[in-house]
């Protein structure tokens, strides 16, 4: 209650103090304010964009109280607000003259060198502000690091924002940035270092753990990742980003249901969002329970309908049901938001195979080939389609053409060993099984597949054998 009526009282003053302000200007008299009074008016008509009455304050505070310095470096504000940054920039310098340590001075020639995108001037200027008493020290100390973070300098950001952290512990705004310098630096072992030290000595800290957490999961630690995340909870059992993240590092380790029942806990504590509900359906499809996959996709949708991959997991559902004709539908929807995701389109090329459209999937599949020829998955797919009405000289081709972007893929050339076995060359089968060789021995059991009598050809085993002696087809 005693804050309430403090913010009241200090709200009833400013109205107050703006109400008699606007009369004086209305009358064109002259009333008497003080200084604190004039700052008041001045920085509240900053906030609120009141341009015009902000000047006149300036002018008028600035007439009564001539040396006071803290007016003109209000009136450089102003001037920035108004896009006359250089003007700005001039008179803070004579003001710099008349009170150098005036660390507002620095702060706010710091910003204006920022909005002007000269982040090394802006260093400078704030590094001029920094002093052992200095009470916003980890606020200049945050603006520091943000122009660093501008530079590129992620090694320099993370050094200031841990100055800010020894000053304000509990600055969840800054425990973030943190974690995203780590992250975007790569930086994954130092984050794990710093946020382990940091939870020991502040354990209570949510935003510590869940960061820890983050960090864990970028090296691929989900267990000690799932640990983290409960300790946030444990801290904090509304803390939904928690559970949130928990449930992607038990989808990544395969753990479905449990992911689920973690996406489910967030629902408990902020309102349903469509990329969980997504979330979920995924789980679902991973788990073959495609109805309930398809219940979540739906939901998701309904939530946004511009969720490309919850589109083709639909459509991917419904191939898996049997019924192609939606899939088909589905997986479309998905590429009219994504056209150039050539995911989408081996997965529609896939289906539109699978129902006896190969026109349409040579089409698609010729599509992803131009967006992402390097896909190991591509060619041979797509050669799939020729195999499949022995038509192996078309086949061949892809493969051949798959071999110009991918000449290490060992599965390629198996694949054309197999072709050109089929199409009854088989000289030049074997030069190419041989070939295979050389790039290892993945996609050496397609042979057995695509060419089902070959193991009846001593020679093609032996020399198989020879060369990998220990492999068992």
């Amino acid at each position: 209650m005693d804050d309430f009526f403090e913010f009241t009282e200090e709200d009833e003053t400013l109205n107050y103090l703006t109400d008699r302000f606007e009369a004086m200007v209305k009358e064109g008299s002259r009333y008497f304010f003080d200084i604190e009074e004039y700052e008041d008016l001045i920085d509240h008509y900053l906030i609120t964009g009141n341009l015009k009455l902000c000047g006149l304050a300036i002018g008028h505070s600035m007439e009564q109280y001539p040396g006071h310095t803290g007016f003109q470096i209000r009136q450089a504000q102003l001037l920035v607000s108004s896009n006359k940054a250089e003007k700005a920039l001039r008179v803070l310098s004579k003001v710099e003259d008349i009170d150098p340590t005036n660390s507002e001075i620095y702060i706010t020639k710091g910003a204006i060198y920022s909005q002007l995108k000269r982040y090394d001037d802006a260093i400078r200027e704030y590094n001029k502000a920094i002093r052992e008493d200095e009470v916003d020290l980890a606020n200049i100390y945050s603006n520091i690091a943000f122009e660093y973070e501008n530079l590129g300098s992620y090694d320099k950001a993370i050094e200031y924002l841990k100055k800010v952290l020894e000053l304000e512990p509990e600055n969840e705004s800054i425990v973030f940035e943190l974690s995203f310098c780590f992250e975007i630096s790569g930086l994954h072992d130092d984050a794990i270092a710093y946020f382990t030290a940091f939870t020991d000595r502040i354990p209570y800290s949510k935003f510590a753990w869940f960061n820890l957490g983050v960090a864990y999961n970028n090296v691929e630690l989900y267990e000690k990742a799932i640990q983290s995340f409960e300790f946030a909870i444990a801290i904090d059992p509304g803390f939904s980003s928690a559970y949130f993240n928990k449930a992607n590092s038990l989808a990544t380790m395969g753990l479905y249901r449990q992911a689920i029942d973690s996406y489910m806990d967030t629902f408990d504590y902020e309102e349903p969002e469509a990329f969980t509900y997504y979330s979920i359906a995924d789980c679902y499809e991973k788990l073959n329970n495609y109805t309930n996959a398809i219940t979540y996709f739906r939901k998701a949708l309904d939530m946004d309908d511009s969720i490309a991959e919850a589109w083709v997991g639909m459509g991917v559902c419904y191939e898996s049901i049997g019924n192609l004709m939606d899939a088909i539908r589905y997986i479309r929807r998905g590429l009219d938001l994504d056209p150039d995701n050539s995911d989408y389109l081996l997965t529609l090329a896939s289906s539109q195979q699978n129902a006896g459209y190969f026109s349409e999937a040579a089409i698609s599949y010729t599509r992803a080939a131009d967006i992402n020829p390097s896909d190991p998955l591509l060619w041979t797919d797509f050669a799939s389609l020729f195999a499949g009405m022995d038509e192996y000289d078309h086949a061949l081709e892809i493969i051949e053409t798959g071999l110009t972007h991918q000449p290490d893929n060992s599965v390629l050339y198996y694949h054309k060993a197999a072709f050109l076995y089929n199409l009854g060359r088989r000289k030049q089968g074997m030069a190419a099984l041989e070939a295979g060789f050389i790039y290892g021995s993945d996609g050496l059991a397609d042979i057995f597949i695509l060419v089902p009598n070959i193991s009846e050809d001593k020679e093609i085993l032996a020399t198989i054998d020879r060369q990998f002696p220990d492999l068992i087809f």
